[in-house]
């Protein structure tokens, strides 16, 4: 009994839960509804992979973006090539890793093949997407729900809601950069918190994923070589926020030491045309409140690092693994402020925020009695709720009524969808 409940632990699979058994099979009628109700024993083993399951059933549902710009778009439109190719697997490994290839990224395009051979539906692949993004994204989630010593307060129980909305589910929609950033968390986290080095393999495996991994994983080589240096850190972490302007031809030159199969993508982002491109299209399709929630967001983590800093430096002594996370989530940060300035670089903002909302949920959850904590919170609050309710929104074009509603057997129906807020803005109108 007990090695099956160790099981149970290490695999998150219920083998003598009666209880979770019965929400699986559950899941197939109503998967929004029965995850819901999962969420709420969270505790349990089994419920996480109802979460997963869901991502899963997310991917399927999912409503791929018609324009032409989108990944999704791209995604789907690749799969319908390969569909009707006569393409062997060979030939595509052959196109990897070549110098003028668009393929720098193994994983999503062997994906993308795999499933083409077997459907031409591209929700089959999406779904794909589902499952494996949904794997680490849960995965992530529960890591640090299981090492909260304490009970969960409403604003922690809010920062953990922000740390799940900084890299949904719906970012499937891109699917390469963003399945990286959770393996990356996955294995990194472990190492940070635990020195669980067989974990750093999965945090270089993210690389396979999108090629730009190997800066994140540079900068954790870069820590591991370092080591802790919370004063440089802190002050890299400042500075960096002050640097406003960077020459694109001098980074390109920097990075040119690169292996040559790299280079058609570096002069891409670095070129200036390149930047001007992304500032336009950044002016028509970013309103002012995702602007707003982005810099408020950088705010509060800006306002509660300084605050560990000054007033928690005696509790991180006490805390190596929660030191080490801090560590490199300011030198990680500091780095991203870098890569800001390089059109597309702002991503790394993101993963950066991860790792700091993950340092913080744990830290202020072990530790509510720090002197000013209580209000450095509720000061953070307004930008908060405004981050999360700007990223549901966000959420809404990808997904409509049938992921709220509908069921696999459904979703596999040829039902037009359109996304939700197409939905709410004529309700409104």
């Amino acid at each position: 009994m007990e090695n099956k409940i160790a099981q149970e632990k290490i695999y998150g699979f219920s083998h003598i839960h009666k209880e979770g058994f019965s929400y699986y099979l559950s899941f197939f009628i109503w998967p929004f509804g029965v995850t819901l109700a999962a969420l709420r024993h969270w505790k349990s083993p089994w419920s996480k992979n109802v979460f997963w399951l869901f991502c899963i059933f997310f991917g399927f549902a999912f409503i791929i973006a018609e324009e032409g710009g989108a990944d999704s778009d791209r995604y789907a439109r690749l799969f319908i090539q390969y569909a009707h190719s006569h393409l062997n697997i060979g030939e595509l490994f052959d196109s990897f890793y070549k110098s003028g290839s668009n393929y720098l990224d193994i994983a999503s395009p062997l994906l993308t093949y795999l499933v083409s051979r077997f459907t031409v539906n591209p929700s089959v692949l999406f779904a794909v997407f589902g499952l494996i993004f949904g794997y680490f994204y849960s995965r992530n989630i529960w890591y640090i729900l299981e090492r909260l010593d304490r009970k969960i307060t409403g604003i922690i129980f809010i920062y953990i809601i922000t740390f799940i909305l900084l890299n949904p589910i719906w970012n499937i929609n891109g699917f390469r950069m963003w399945t990286a950033a959770q393996i990356f968390l996955f294995g990194a986290l472990p190492y940070l918190l635990e020195g669980n080095r067989k974990r750093l393999l999965w945090a270089g495996f993210s690389i396979f994923f999108h090629f730009s991994f190997f800066y994140p994983f540079g900068i954790l080589m870069l820590y591991i070589l370092l080591r802790n240096r919370l004063n440089i850190y802190m002050g890299f972490f400042i500075v960096t926020a002050f640097i406003k302007e960077i020459d694109l031809i001098q980074v390109r030159s920097a990075l040119m030491f690169l292996p040559e199969i790299f280079h058609r993508k570096i002069i891409n982002y670095t070129n200036p045309q390149y930047a001007e491109l992304i500032d336009e299209l950044h002016q028509i399709y970013n309103s002012w409140y995702f602007t707003l929630s982005d810099d408020g967001l950088r705010w509060v983590i800006y306002l509660l690092a300084i605050f560990v800093f000054v007033f928690g430096r005696n509790i991180l002594k006490e805390k190596k693994g929660l030191t080490k996370l801090f560590c490199f989530s300011l030198l990680l940060y500091g780095f991203a402020n870098l890569s800001s300035l390089v059109p597309g670089g702002a991503r790394f903002i993101t993963i950066a925020s991860t790792f700091m909302f993950a340092f913080f949920i744990m830290l202020f959850n072990a530790y509510p009695e720090m002197k000013g904590l209580l209000l450095v919170l509720i000061l953070s609050m307004p930008f908060i709720f405004l981050f999360c309710a700007v990223n549901i929104r966000a959420g809404m074009d990808y997904y409509g009524l049938m992921l709220i509603f509908g069921n696999p057997i459904i979703a596999a129906l040829p039902i037009e969808q359109s996304p939700l807020i197409i939905g709410i803005k004529k309700l409104i109108l």
